[in-house]
Formats: structure tokens, C-alpha cells, sequence
């Protein structure tokens, strides 16, 4: 069960992110907070619906509150984000990692574009840091609020490609019950 929406100090903050306006070319949430109520949920129902456990459907619905939170510093560097896990008690490192690379997708696809894509020693160093089966669920339902919907992020689209294509993740990995009718 998670219990951070208890947390005080996490629920003064969280409310904060009503201020905090998303760019409407990217983003049709109203304000950070849905932005992260809704990863929260979606993250929920595709961990569910891959097979997760109760502990990593947790982890993706804490993942999907305090991923954002950092732009309460005016800034949406992840880092941001991390850094305030200690505030409300969350000290796991694994889901720290994931809250610091959350959005390595895009980053990761303007290199490649660049013609430096990241190399099989950057993927390892990822993997060996972080749940890739997690990370790829919620590179999926961060984009909950994306305009055509995640399929139409090319960073994305690229990352779990890419992810499969390195077998980091399962080839039909992740499954999208949206997609599938079952939702």
C-alpha cells in the first residue's frame, strides 16, 4: 500500500504543483500535479497489466507522484526531483535512479539524432542501475497527457525499441492494454 499521499511534507509540495503550468504543445494536463496524478494511475494500470508485483506497482505509483516534483524549483531537471526524496522519507535507491532517469528518452534520441547515439556501455551502465522493465513501463505512462498519445513520442517509441532491439527488455514488452482492447 503506498503510503506517501500521508506524508505531510509531500502533500504541501504536491499541491504545490497546481502552480505549476506544463507546455500545452506537449502536455494537455492543466498543471503538473494531473500531469502526476495521472502518470501515477497510468503507471499503475501497465504494471498491473504486465505482471508487476505489488511492491514494483508501488514503486510506479510513488515513481509517478514525485517524479515532477522538482519543478517546484523552477526547474525540470530530474536531479531536482531526486533530491527531494529525503524529504519524504523515500531513501530506496532504486527508485531514486528511476526519478533521476525518468526522461532519459528524450536525451538519450536528440544524441542519436545527433549521430551520438548512446552506446552498448551507456545502455549496460543504465540497466545496471535501474529496473529497465520499470523504467520502460513508465517512460509509457509519463506520456499519459501526451498529444496523440505515447506512440507518438518519437523519443519513446525509440527507447523501447531500442530496449528490445539490446534485450534489456522482453520483445512484447511493454504491453499496453489500451492498445489491446482490455482497457
Amino acid at each position: 500500500m503506498n503510503t506517501l499521499m500521508h506524508n505531510v511534507r509531500f502533500q504541501s509540495d504536491f499541491n504545490a504543483l497546481k502552480r505549476v503550468s506544463l507546455n500545452p504543445r506537449r502536455h494537455t494536463a492543466a498543471n503538473a500535479m494531473e500531469h502526476s496524478v495521472e502518470a501515477a494511475r497510468r503507471a499503475v494500470e501497465l504494471g498491473r497489466y504486465n505482471g508487476c508485483t505489488a511492491a514494483e506497482i508501488d514503486t510506479l505509483q510513488t515513481l509517478g507522484y514525485v517524479h515532477d516534483i522538482g519543478k517546484l524549483d523552477g526547474r525540470p531537471h530530474p536531479a531536482n526531483s531526486k533530491a527531494r526524496l529525503p524529504r519524504y522519507g523515500l531513501h530506496d535507491e532504486g527508485l531514486a535512479q528511476l526519478v533521476k532517469f525518468h526522461d532519459v528518452a528524450l536525451p538519450w534520441y536528440l544524441s542519436k539524432r545527433k549521430g551520438q547515439a548512446p552506446g552498448a556501455r551507456a545502455w549496460r551502465k543504465l540497466a545496471s542501475r535501474l529496473d529497465m522493465r520499470l523504467l520502460c513501463l513508465f517512460t509509457v505512462a509519463d506520456r499519459v497527457d501526451c498529444l496523440g498519445g505515447w506512440r507518438a513520442n518519437e523519443p519513446t517509441v525509440w527507447f523501447l525499441a531500442e530496449a528490445r532491439r539490446r534485450r534489456l527488455i522482453d520483445a512484447g514488452f511493454p504491453r499496453d492494454p489500451e492498445e489491446e482492447g482490455a482497457a
